[in-house]
């Protein structure tokens, strides 16, 4: 008595059709992404300039020991603002640059920051250290 199945199942797979789906998707994303031409950001670009303008700078710092300066100018935090205000009356178009201690707690350094900002000026933190 034969127990064997008669029809044998193939266990074989044909890639072919696998590898003309796959084709065609390439093919596909090929064109469409050659028809977009949207950017992902739209920016306008500066202009270059033919004269380089130099602004002004005013140095405002406080040190370790909450000795406050403005251009190594040593003052008072109550004469402070006054000073700094005659300044940039003085300059109206610097740019004041604020340097703080590393010892010197964040909010001496936020209070010349808010100070400078409430003068309407232009302020920016300074973060290399002071070259003697």
């Amino acid at each position: 008595m034969n127990l064997r199945p008669k029809s044998r199942v193939s266990t074989e797979f044909n890639m072919s059709s696998m590898t003309d789906i796959v084709f065609l998707l390439l093919i596909f994303f090929i064109i469409i992404s050659s028809v977009v031409k949207d950017p992902g950001l739209r920016l306008i670009l500066p202009k270059g300039v033919k004269h380089r303008v130099v602004n002004e700078v005013i140095h405002v710092s406080v040190d370790a020991n909450l000795n406050y300066a403005i251009d190594k100018e040593i003052m008072s935090v109550d004469r402070l603002p006054q000073a700094l205000e005659e300044v940039l009356t003085a300059k109206p178009n610097a740019t004041v640059s604020i340097r703080g201690d590393k010892s010197v707690a964040y909010d001496h350094v936020m209070e010349l920051v808010m100070m400078a900002d409430k003068l309407n000026a232009k302020v920016v933190l300074a973060l290399d250290p002071v070259k003697k």
